[in-house]
């Protein structure tokens, strides 16, 4: 075995040593052990101390570092957009009433986040009971031009002074005709994708543009009053829906006009349509004269019976709101 490579330190020392040992003859070995001199037996040790240094391994080990900690960046809280079809079976049940104080409820939930569609292609009148004068119509936001620019799109709408936006409805019938389900969809998809909250006001039936809404809704808002041919209208309604295949995730059923001298309960009701009634919102004169004076009822911000209804119909839209999803259907009192 080779011998190992002595370090510089042992060469010098090694050196001393061999010229010392040079230096004693045969008959001074007895003296290797006095003061001053190193013997034989201290170069074999220093050899084996060497040989032992370098066959050893470094019992050191580098310093393990922690990883820098990162602390983790919330992800933003989503906020759900929804859009709400009002529709009705029949004629004169007051969607355009429903549908307007929507927009002024919700629009104090969500400023500038509100989009109100007059779906009624050939006789929409929500323009009239929002008191608005409109430059722009339902027609011109679904030409070519609007359909594939967000910003001309923002132009045609009407802005109103309480914090929402309006699609008002065409001018004449001849001029709604020209608008097809399809357009309406994609106008629906476009705001959708703009604004938090739209809201829909449909003509009444089953019409191509109502089941157009209600393809793109996430809630609906079903409407009846406290007669026999409202209540099987929606009932007749609800199957169609349900048979084809059409029915929005969230149903809200509303019972307007309600009162108990028409002859007919909240309860007579839910038997007929088969679905609870979720809010009643009672007969009242300040409803019509809210609506003859172009000022929604939640507008002018007075308490009263129907105000505190249609409040409960917002409130279901309000994701801080008490109420939970699970119990939004709950029995409905008429007072």
């Amino acid at each position: 075995m080779s011998r190992p490579r002595l370090s510089p330190w042992r060469d010098g020392v090694l050196g001393s040593v061999a010229q010392t040992a040079s230096a004693v003859g045969p008959g001074d070995e007895a003296r290797d052990g006095s003061s001053g001199e190193i013997g034989l037996a201290d170069v074999t040790a220093l050899d084996d101390r060497s040989a032992a240094d370098e066959q050893e391994p470094s019992t050191l080990e580098p310093p393990t570092l922690d990883p820098p900690t990162t602390e983790e960046t919330p992800e933003p809280e989503v906020i759900p957009r929804q859009t709400i079809a009002v529709v009705a079976a029949k004629g004169g049940v007051g969607k355009t009433t429903i549908a307007t104080n929507l927009a002024v409820g919700l629009a104090k939930l969500a400023p500038l986040s509100v989009v109100l569609v007059d779906a009624d292609v050939q006789f929409g009148d929500v323009a009239m009971a929002l008191s608005l004068t409109p430059g722009r119509f339902l027609p011109d936001a679904v030409t070519t031009v609007a359909a594939n620019d967000a910003m001309v799109l923002k132009a045609y709408l009407t802005p109103h002074p309480d914090g929402y936006y309006v699609v008002c409805g065409a001018e004449s019938p001849a001029d709604g005709d020209r608008v097809t389900g399809e357009q309406l969809g994609h106008l629906i998809r476009q705001l959708a994708g703009i604004f938090r909250f739209v809201i829909i006001d449909t003509a009444p039936g089953l019409g191509e543009h109502a089941l157009a809404a209600l393809e793109a809704a996430t809630d609906a808002v079903f409407l009846c009053d406290m007669s026999v041919p409202g209540a099987r209208g929606l009932r007749k309604e609800l199957a169609v829906l349900a048979t084809i295949g059409i029915m929005p995730p969230a149903r809200h059923v509303v019972l307007n006009f309600a009162d108990r001298v028409s002859g007919l309960s909240v309860k007579d009701v839910e038997a007929t349509i088969g679905v609870p009634v979720d809010v009643a919102v009672p007969r009242s004169s300040l409803v019509t004269l809210s609506t003859n004076r172009g000022i929604p009822l939640l507008q002018n911000g007075k308490k009263n019976p129907a105000s505190a209804a249609l409040t409960d119909l917002v409130r279901r839209f309000d994701p801080s709101a008490s109420l939970k999803r699970g119990r939004l259907h709950r029995r409905v009192v008429v007072a």
